[in-house]
């Protein structure tokens, strides 16, 4: 009676576990483009790119999880299309109705997303403060006398040149206050 009991409560352990791997089994698919999305996100990549492959990301990590819980809906096979139907699509005019249009989605989209950004999550005023608050911001104004070319510099070697030759002064200034 004892191995009775005891091999059918073998067997309704090794029925759940099968059931359990099984459903696992048919989430792999889900598992591996989530992996080979979260891959691609380890290389290094553009900004634009980065965000692009965060939002994939979350998609494929959401539908991996639905499939693991079982609220995902079975997959729908796609029929093939034959050659005549390939064919008979109709192809646009001209690239450049084809360009206008492309161009006209990717208006729409920047719209899209400029609305949805907002430069300062605070209405209260922006406050930017100098190194130097009163006397000594006077007395530093008076002191700092920066080179003519440093007005509009026109290169990156000007402007750092500038920089340079500011931050020395304030040195100087430092020392002499």
């Amino acid at each position: 009676m004892k191995r009775i009991m005891l091999s059918s409560l073998m067997l309704i352990l090794l029925c759940a576990s099968f059931l359990a791997t099984a459903g696992k089994k048919h989430c792999q698919d889900y598992r591996q483009k989530l992996d080979n999305i979260q891959a691609q996100q380890r290389q290094a990549n553009t900004h634009k790119r980065s965000h692009s492959l965060s939002s994939k990301a979350a998609k494929a990590r959401d539908r991996w999880w639905r499939c693991e819980t079982g609220k995902l809906k079975a997959k729908a096979k796609a029929k093939s299309k034959s050659k005549r139907e390939k064919k008979s699509k109709q192809k646009p005019a001209n690239k450049k109705t084809k360009n206008k249009t492309h161009s006209q989605s990717a208006a729409l989209k920047l719209h899209k997303n400029s609305q949805a950004l907002v430069p300062f999550a605070s209405h209260n005023p922006l406050v930017i403060r100098s190194k130097y608050q009163g006397e000594k911001l006077r007395a530093w104004l008076i002191f700092y006398q920066p080179a003519k070319k440093c007005a509009r510099p026109k290169s990156l070697q000007h402007f750092a040149l500038c920089i340079e030759d500011k931050r020395s002064q304030q040195t100087e200034f430092e020392k002499s206050y």
